[in-house]
């Protein structure tokens, strides 16, 4: 898993250089190219997807959610309060007066991180503050929070909290599951009762 961030790091910057050397648009303030850099290193921009969640749940009003998906997708599904927006539209008047909103935590997000690093290079660059991805994308987030797994007998009572806290927010996404790891209960056989016949009684014989 480190390694697969190291790589993704190594082109950050690689993709952070080319956004230095672009002609610059008198228009639009942009980030100094260095403080650039010197960011793309950092690993603080990224939120898990469980305190993204966690967020959502709480209805927080500070956070904004960037869906960078193509639209069939984000119809398919999406995040609640989520707004889906294409990469190639970041830079239009209207996306960044959404970007520059006072107060609002903007956290982008893909089906993986590649698109949304671009996305966070381009609006950082752009001189957009409190921008955020989601770590791992919506490919993590079904895998922690949609896809249930087996608790691990030996772990830890912050290990615990943690499934106890992915169970509760998988049941407000989806709702309560079909089938579930409560165990059900044995099916009783009903018992037959069985009546005996009372013997008939003998005829008389004889002559």
């Amino acid at each position: 898993m480190e390694r697969k961030y190291t790589i993704l790091a190594v082109l950050m910057i690689v993709l952070a250089l080319g956004l230095v050397v672009l002609p610059k648009k008198k228009e639009m303030k942009e980030t100094d190219p260095k403080a650039l850099l010197s960011t793309v290193v950092e690993k603080s921009r990224y939120l898990s997807v469980d305190l993204v969640t966690h967020r959502i749940i709480e209805n927080d009003p500070t956070l904004l959610l960037i869906d960078l998906r193509p639209a069939d997708q984000f119809k398919l599904f999406a995040l609640p309060g989520a707004v889906n927006i294409l990469p190639d539209s970041l830079l239009s008047a209207t996306t960044l007066e959404l970007m520059n909103q006072p107060g609002k935590d903007k956290v982008l997000l893909a089906n993986s991180d590649l698109t949304s690093e671009k996305a966070w290079l381009i609006t950082t660059r752009s001189s957009v503050t409190r921008i955020y991805v989601m770590k791992g994308g919506m490919n993590e987030w079904f895998n922690t929070i949609i896809k249930e797994k087996p608790i691990n007998s030996a772990a830890s009572s912050s290990d615990l909290d943690l499934v106890s806290f992915r169970n509760a927010a998988r049941q407000f996404f989806v709702g309560a599951s079909e089938t579930t790891n409560t165990p059900e209960k044995p099916k009783v056989k009903e018992k037959i009762q069985v009546i005996r016949k009372a013997p008939e009684a003998s005829s008389g014989g004889g002559c």
